[in-house]
């Protein structure tokens, strides 16, 4: 789905309404559009009550009344802001449905009074125009609602394209915001649901058609994406019923210390659960001991030993393994010894230009120390940095990175022709050509020692089976995402979450994505 700003959905707008689609059909859409969600995905035997504004989403808000009306539903129409000679109103009323004014002054007591848990809300309040701070009278009314609902546990909030209060190009919001548990988006996502604090208001997203189709030629090639569902299982790879474990590749894992035995493990089991065919895992002696008999599928080399680091000597005896292998991962668990910086030194160029190569944790760190150091790594080498990480990297402090996360991705990306996936609430996933795609995911469960080392080992499984490095980049960012949420509901929370956890729901992951492709 196309990431905009509103002044870019204005321009998409204007040039549709030019090709014969007008915007009367474009509202007609999006409300018949909201009015089908709902009926598909939500019980509404609480009926339905839509929050009515006065510009296109409140319209788009009393189409999708009326529709759900005609379908036999109890609803019921509340203007925030007054709705003068507007048929879409008479339209309404003439299916039997109940509209009240609240912005003459009128006491909340019907709207109170139509809250029951499971009730849906349609907030249609404001739309994508709408700039803070929020005042006035629609302030006022605005806070008795939102006192009325919470007040009333189980109702079902739906923000119709945005919810209302939310700047929808910063991400700025109102406090007297609805948190909904979903977003209908209008044919693309608004840039700034995707940017906290309003990405937190706007619970899960999905697009409605408006009849012009998917935004795509011009001006499109070069928006951002938002990934969903229905991208990734297009990039899940295939697998045959005639594979074996050569067809599904084979992954050298480069990782762990004697303080960090377990990044070797969970990086080189993600690996596996990915669907990789066999994992090499190169490491020091102890951290082989120390899992030979929990990770009985691998095969092990074990490398020297220097300082608690590798020795750079080491580096010869991976050149046979690194001409058979379909992918590569650097870093985790190595520890920021002088002696694995030479290690590094001395392994990077005895890497195949072309061989996939996932950099993580230690790795970048170390990576930065090496004087021009994206002129010496692999083509399209996928660098996976945290926040901090990043900062290193760039030179940035971690609140300028974190400021402007979108435009540092893509244009280090370019600069250092990697790909780049910038770790984080709403990861970003930067290539090298520009391309610049978020994945929708904010889950405290995925911030937990480890998680980062499943995601490389996810990532790497993928570029052994053939998954070109952007795909892989952006398939694994997506399944480890699917994995926090699926460990968040599994135990009742995000804070019990560990990595093992995560790396345990990676099947469940896979499982759930693959559903879209059917």
């Amino acid at each position: 789905m196309k990431i905009v700003s509103v002044e870019q959905m204005r321009a998409i707008e204007q040039t549709a309404n030019r090709a014969g689609i007008a915007y009367e059909t474009m509202m007609d859409h999006a409300g018949s559009g909201v009015a089908e969600w709902v009926l598909t995905h939500l019980d509404c035997r609480r009926g339905v009550v839509g929050l009515v504004g006065s510009g296109n989403n409140g319209g788009d808000t009393l189409i999708a009344l009326t529709r759900l009306s005609e379908r036999g539903l109890r609803t019921g129409a509340f203007l925030v802001r007054p709705r003068e000679a507007d048929t879409l109103i008479e339209d309404y009323s003439a299916q039997g449905g109940v509209v009240i004014d609240l912005s003459a002054g009128q006491p909340l007591a019907y709207f109170q009074a139509c809250l029951d848990k499971g009730t849906v809300i349609l907030d249609g309040m404001l739309g994508t125009g709408f700039h803070l701070p929020l005042r006035g009278a629609l302030a006022q009314v605005m806070a008795e609602i939102q006192s009325c609902v919470q007040q009333q546990p189980g109702l079902q909030v739906i923000a119709v394209d945005c919810p209302s209060g939310v700047d929808c190009d910063t991400g700025e919001a109102s406090p007297l915001c609805l948190p909904a548990s979903h977003t209908l988006t209008m044919a693309t996502v608004k840039q700034g649901l995707l940017k906290p604090p309003a990405n937190a208001l706007a619970g899960e997203i999905h697009r409605v058609d408006l009849g012009m189709g998917v935004i795509q030629g011009g001006q499109a090639e070069a928006l951002p994406e938002m990934m969903d569902q229905q991208m990734a299982a297009g990039i899940l790879p295939e697998r045959p019923e005639t594979g074996h474990k050569g067809t599904f590749g084979t992954a050298l894992v480069v990782a762990g210390s004697r303080p960090y035995t377990g990044a070797a493990y969970l990086s080189g089991k993600a690996a596996y659960l990915a669907g990789c065919g066999l994992v090499q895992i190169a490491t020091l002696p102890e951290v082989q001991r120390g899992l030979s008999g929990r990770l009985i599928e691998a095969i092990w080399t074990l490398l020297p030993e220097k300082g608690g680091g590798y020795d750079r000597l080491g580096a010869g005896q991976l050149e046979s393994a690194l001409s058979k292998v379909q992918s590569l991962v650097l870093g985790p668990g190595w520890g920021l010894q002088d002696e694995n910086q030479a290690f590094l030194e001395a392994l990077l160029p005895l890497i195949p230009p072309n061989l996939p190569t996932v950099i993580d944790a230690d790795g970048l760190k170390l990576l930065s120390r090496v004087p021009n150091w994206w002129e010496k790594v692999p083509a399209h080498a996928i660098l996976t940095p945290h926040p901090g990480e990043m900062a290193i990297l760039t030179g940035l402090s971690t609140a300028e990175v974190q400021s402007q996360r979108w435009e540092i991705a893509q244009q280090f990306a370019q600069k250092w022709g990697v790909v780049l996936a910038l770790k984080g609430a709403l990861t970003v996933i930067a290539l090298p050509d520009g391309r610049l795609f978020v994945n929708p995911v904010s889950d405290s469960a995925l911030g937990t020692a480890g998680s980062g080392d499943v995601l490389t080992g996810i990532i790497c499984g993928l570029l052994a089976q053939g998954l070109a490095q952007g795909q892989a980049a952006l398939l694994g960012v997506w399944l480890h995402g699917q994995a926090g949420r699926i460990c968040h509901q599994r135990l009742g929370g995000p804070q019990s979450v560990t990595a093992l956890d995560i790396l345990d729901a990676v099947p469940a992951a896979f499982e759930a994505t693959k559903k879209a492709g059917h």
